[in-house]
């Protein structure tokens, strides 16, 4: 009977130990998987932190791409001026040296007066010089003011300087060239009258010595 006595409490015993042991082990596994769920929560709430900032990136740059694109459509869409350049015109000019006829050209610019003279010294393009357009003025030698001419518009008054040397042939190219540079600069509204100076800032065209179109000015 003590034999059987000892037995028993020494089987109570181990079955206690055991029963703490698997106690003690599903706490371990429970901490495991509690540390595991842990990791995965924090993963997944860093995710959705970080998800929008992403997407409001990725926004900002479609938004900025857009804007890009508008300004650029703008800016090749921007609206083209007409302008009218005179130019002298075979045969009429042969038998009136102050016939011009205008031949239009387009521009983005918003000084239009100086695209306008500019396109009567770079002079008719070879399909006008075919049906007839001359050109009516060419320009030699280096300028004295940095440019072909120099123009400003004052009290409805134009004033063209020529900065280069310009050969004339006699009256019959300075009316050519005199009527072509008048009547493309007539065209704006507040211009009335036209002065044209050579590169000495005399009348071009006056052979009197006395710079009349200065006597003139209004």
């Amino acid at each position: 009977m003590p034999h059987n006595r000892q037995s028993t409490l020494l089987c109570s015993s181990l079955l206690s130990t055991l029963i703490l042991l698997g106690a003690f082990g599903d706490g371990r596994v429970e901490s495991a998987e509690s540390s595991k769920l842990s990791k995965l929560a924090t993963i997944s709430t860093t995710q959705s932190i970080q998800s929008p900032s992403i997407t409001h990136s990725s926004a900002e740059s479609s938004i900025s791409q857009l804007q890009i694109g508008q300004l650029s459509s703008q800016a090749n869409t921007a609206t083209l001026n007409k302008v009218k350049v005179f130019f002298p015109k075979n045969p009429q000019s042969n038998n009136n040296l102050s016939y011009v006829e205008p031949v239009v050209r387009t521009t983005r610019t918003q000084n239009l007066a100086r695209f306008a003279v500019e396109q009567i010294i770079a002079g008719p393009t070879r399909a006008e010089r075919q049906k007839g357009w001359v050109p009516a003025i060419q320009l030699k030698g280096s300028s004295n003011c940095g440019s072909d001419f120099k123009l400003s518009m004052s009290n409805g008054v134009a004033k063209l300087q020529l900065c280069r040397i310009m050969p004339s042939g006699g009256i019959g190219d300075d009316a050519r060239a005199t009527s072509s540079l008048t009547a493309t600069l007539k065209q704006f509204t507040n211009v009335k009258s036209v002065i044209i100076l050579d590169k000495d800032g005399n009348c071009f065209g006056d052979m009197s010595g006395d710079n009349r179109c200065l006597s003139n000015q209004r």
